[in-house]
């Protein structure tokens, strides 16, 4: 048999239940005694003082001894105990509390007198007993003859109330086994895929990321086992990734360190024919060197980014000043490849607050990419504002990016051609970086591009960021 956890999720939430069923049926069973009890007071209260009130209607003579005897039966039938007394407390006429011509308590004939009415609980000095009283004068022809006391016992009401409170005991008892049942079935239900979540939880800490949650509701127990159904995927991804990542960096190192390890070998065991051979071996370890260090500033500047570590200085930027900078610089690259370079401005081009160093850091990468992969033609930038942001194009007249491989061109060391990327000097970290300096400037990029004829880049960013 299967151990119950007092600490399980299923536990708290059947106790919680149950003390909650409890907080409710508790007080509310209390209430309806109340009420019960105040009713059968109040009814027993009322029905004395009615039969008081006729027994009083219908005196004319004291002396009649028939008359008398008439309402000590009507006493009799009505279940209650009935005593009158003349002005001077002498018993007239009695059911069972007093023997006819006792005196009765002449405080509660004196009180009658002055009061004209008398209702109090009253305990019978010989027997102990418990009633309620209800006393009214005896008023003939304007004159206080004696009074009429009718009397009921509380015995009666306590045994109603006393069975009322068994039932209600009962039902409390049967509402509570009743909701234990409900509680046991709804902490099942209700906690029964939050266990599963975290057996499945536990079994993705392990690495095993093939599997999937079954979402049953649409509530938040549903979000859950979709958030932990996208974290399995999203881990699965990220471990791909990571393997993609380190055996893309371990090929990018291994070449410029085989020419650095290959060509000092070759200069430091004199295995060179002339100094003009030197300088060229030499200038190799020195390209291989610079390119080392270009792709390890990369990755840093990108690791950065992507843990948001990266600090933005804001400032008022001039658009079309800072891209016509960026043109000048890049100018010396298009010319070694006869490639044009042009840009058109737009009309009223708003400044933007912004990073001014990483807006041009994405134009020199875009632009200079544009120039790498464009044989022949021409590059032209154009910029144009509205409302809210401002839009910057790159056209090239390049070798254009194949269908398949445009959703892919943002991923770190992703090339279209790799053997050519390579031959051009890329990293394939150049793009990578591009996307995350635009998201941390809170702008998009999209790209468009057609094999040999072009590719363009569309940058959207805000005024101010």
């Amino acid at each position: 048999m299967k151990k119950i956890k007092i600490n399980s999720i299923g536990s708290k939430l059947g106790i919680t239940i149950m003390i909650l069923f409890m907080c409710i049926l508790v007080p509310l069973g209390y209430v309806i005694d109340r009420i019960f009890f105040g009713f059968y007071y109040g009814q027993t209260h009322e029905y004395i003082d009615e039969v008081s009130l006729d027994i009083i209607n219908s005196i004319s003579y004291l002396d009649d001894q028939n008359e008398l005897g008439l309402y000590e039966k009507m006493a009799n039938h009505t279940k209650t105990e009935l005593v009158i007394v003349d002005k001077a407390g002498k018993v007239l006429t009695t059911s069972n509390l007093y023997e006819n011509g006792s005196r009765f308590n002449l405080d509660l004939l004196s009180k009658i007198k002055k009061t004209n009415k008398i209702h109090q609980d009253y305990v019978d000095p010989h027997t102990k007993n418990y009633y309620f009283l209800s006393g009214r004068p005896i008023i003939i022809n304007e004159n206080f003859e004696g009074g009429v006391f009718v009397f009921s016992s509380l015995d009666s009401i306590h045994d109603s109330i006393h069975k009322l409170r068994t039932y209600l005991v009962i039902a409390i008892l049967g509402a509570l086994l009743l909701a234990a049942g409900f509680t046991f079935f709804v902490s099942k239900k209700l906690s029964k895929p939050l266990i599963d979540m975290e057996k499945i939880t536990r079994r993705i800490s392990k690495g095993d990321l093939n599997i999937n949650i079954k979402k049953t509701s649409n509530d938040e127990i549903g979000s859950l086992a979709q958030a932990i159904n996208d974290l399995a995927i999203e881990l699965k991804e990220y471990r791909t990734n990571r393997s993609e990542f380190l055996a893309n960096i371990s090929h990018e190192l291994r070449t410029p360190i085989s020419y650095l390890s290959g060509y000092a070998s070759v200069i430091r065991k004199n295995l060179y024919n002339n100094e003009q051979e030197k300088e060229e071996y030499l200038a190799i370890i020195e390209n291989e060197a610079l390119r080392l260090t270009l792709l390890i500033n990369d990755l840093f500047e990108l690791s950065k980014m992507e843990e948001n570590k990266i600090e933005l200085y804001k400032e008022w930027i001039d658009v079309e000043e800072l891209i016509e900078g960026v043109l000048n610089r890049s100018k010396l690259s298009a010319n070694k490849k006869n490639v044009t370079l042009k840009y058109e401005p737009g009309k009223h081009l708003k400044m933007i607050l912004s990073d001014g160093m990483r807006l041009e850091q994405i134009l020199t990468n875009l632009i200079e990419n544009s120039i790498r992969y464009t044989n022949h033609g021409g590059i032209v930038i154009t910029s144009r504002a509205n409302k809210d942001f401002v839009i910057i194009t790159i056209k090239d007249s390049g070798i254009g990016i194949p269908p398949n491989d445009l959703p892919f061109i943002f991923e770190r060391f992703y090339r279209v051609e790799k053997s050519r990327s390579r031959q051009m000097g890329g990293t394939g970290l150049g793009l990578a970086i591009v996307r995350e300096l635009v998201n941390v400037l809170g702008g998009t990029i999209e790209v468009n591009s057609t094999v040999g004829q072009g590719t363009e880049f569309i940058i959207t960013l805000p005024i101010e960021v």
